[in-house]
């Protein structure tokens, strides 16, 4: 018997090889950690302030989450930051946090 590698045989292996890379490239870049939730509250908790100070500066206050998006200052509805908005001198004040937030050890 000669063992012949027919295309087909050829290409399974490129995908299950090209999967199997992907796949370690995933985990390594951190995808599954808390690193990544950590760098998307960031990220989210980042874009939420930028539309805050947009607001005040054009409305003279800071506003909620819903006033944001309806004023097209803020594109997305956050999945892990909150708004407190407490009125003020100036714009007022704003508490922007996550409860899903656990700030580094050490």
């Amino acid at each position: 018997m000669s063992a012949k590698l027919s295309f087909g045989h050829l290409v399974g292996a490129l995908l299950a090889l090209s999967f199997i890379v992907g796949f370690a490239v995933y985990v390594l870049s951190g995808a599954t950690t808390d690193k990544g939730t950590t760098r998307a509250i960031g990220s989210e908790s980042a874009a939420i302030m930028k539309a805050e100070k947009a607001s005040c500066s054009e409305y003279g206050k800071y506003a909620s989450i819903s006033t944001l998006r309806n004023e097209g200052l803020l594109a997305f509805e956050p999945a892990y930051n909150s708004v407190v908005y407490l009125p003020g001198t100036g714009c007022g004040t704003i508490v922007v946090g996550s409860p899903a937030y656990q700030p580094p050890a050490g």
